[in-house]
């Protein structure tokens, strides 16, 4: 099984180094973009890894991030990556 990174999720992502960049430094956000990759072939080992969130979707937590995705035949395809302090959507 693989990941896919929907349109959103690639923006969340690079919204999430911006603010780690700015706030936290280059060393903080690439360690912390590592291990949100890292998060997504640990969802592609055991893709049922997170818990029930919406009719068909899931969510795993990162430190202080959310990971949405869902399951589909091919790939573990995430929709979105919010803060623990945004609205999941």
């Amino acid at each position: 099984m693989n990941f896919a990174l929907s349109n959103r999720a690639k923006a969340d992502i690079k919204q999430i180094v911006r603010y780690t960049l700015e706030n936290f430094g280059s060393a903080q956000a690439e360690e912390y973009i590592d291990g949100l990759y890292y998060s997504f072939e640990l969802l592609m080992d055991n893709p049922r890894l997170g818990h029930e969130w919406k009719a068909g979707r899931r969510r795993y937590i990162y430190r202080m991030h959310s990971i949405y995705y869902r399951l589909t035949p091919e790939n573990v395809f995430v929709t979105h990556i919010r803060h623990a302090s945004q609205n999941p959507l």
